[in-house]
């Protein structure tokens, strides 16, 4: 059933061989007569069980793995209701969060981005709000007792308001995979518009489920991240600072390494392996523009 909410609010996802998720997470969104869903070339049936779960929505084959940021601007292209709600696969609307995020953007116009409360499992606060990316936070996880404007939210939940966002932009499109949430709310608050987090809508995430876990999505996840961080911080605090990120981490893996081949967890390892991995592509590639996109 159409209420004032869900007219106003089109549902955008990204998938990534995301089926095995698709079952818990979009019968939530069943209640919105538009939904566009973004799938990064998929090799599962994430676009196949996405049709059969909202057949109101419109699946975007991409033509290859455009990475989160460039394949949520294109679905975001595709919305024409005054505001934007991206989801990840992984997340599920709660009872009344819709409204919610609905009543709270017309009492907080001059807000770019709205969010709901993240929870990890029901009662239990995620990590979603915080300070900028460069400051080391402090203070265990709280659940807001009201509405509070902050600095960053995860783009794993984000309500836009596409009049305000036009102004800004949205993820620049040289993060393939995380940290482009950190960028993007950055430039909002640069450019003084407030992010709001709605403290009676929630949403339950079960992080890192978006896609089929394997060793190959560790990797990928780990290399992607390393990469991002040393974009983010090229980007907002200049190449020396990169490159002092870039030999941190690549040397710092590579002396820890030795060690974790001799442990069993294979996780740990993984990571290292990404971490140096992605150090030695920013390193040889410093001297571009961007030089961070990762192959895919």
């Amino acid at each position: 059933m159409t209420s004032r909410a869900t007219a106003d609010i089109t549902p955008v996802l990204v998938t990534y061989n995301s089926a095995g998720i698709l079952g818990w997470s979009l019968p939530s969104l069943s209640r919105f007569d538009d939904v566009v869903i973004v799938d990064n070339q998929s090799h599962d049936t994430t676009a196949d069980v996405a049709r059969s779960l909202l057949p109101q929505a419109r699946v975007i084959r991409a033509d290859g793995n455009l990475g989160f940021g460039r394949a949520n601007n294109l679905g975001i292209a595709q919305v024409r209701t005054p505001y934007a709600l991206l989801i990840n696969p992984d997340a599920q609307l709660q009872d009344g969060a819709i409204e919610a995020l609905h009543a709270a953007a017309r009492r907080y116009p001059e807000a770019a981005i709205l969010a709901p409360v993240l929870y990890d499992e029901p009662g239990v606060v995620g990590d979603f709000f915080r300070g900028p990316f460069h400051v080391r936070q402090h203070g265990p996880r709280v659940t807001p007792e009201g509405d509070l404007c902050t600095e960053f939210v995860t783009g794993a939940a984000m309500l836009l308001n596409l009049d305000a966002m036009r102004g800004i932009g949205f993820f620049d499109p040289w993060f393939f995979l995380y940290f482009e949430d950190d960028d993007l709310c950055m430039r909002v608050r640069r450019a003084g518009r407030p992010i709001m987090v709605v403290h009676d809508a929630a949403m339950l995430h079960r992080t890192r489920q978006s896609s089929t876990p394997s060793a190959r999505t560790t990797l990928r996840r780990v290399y992607c991240m390393t990469l991002s961080k040393f974009y983010i911080t090229r980007k907002y605090f200049g190449t020396a600072a990169c490159i002092g990120l870039v030999l941190r981490v690549g040397l710092g893996s590579l002396l820890t390494l030795p060690l974790q081949l001799l442990a069993p967890r294979k996780e740990r390892l993984l990571r290292h392996v990404a971490r140096i991995g992605a150090a030695l592509g920013a390193w040889r590639h410093l001297s571009r523009a961007h030089c961070f996109e990762p192959a895919d």
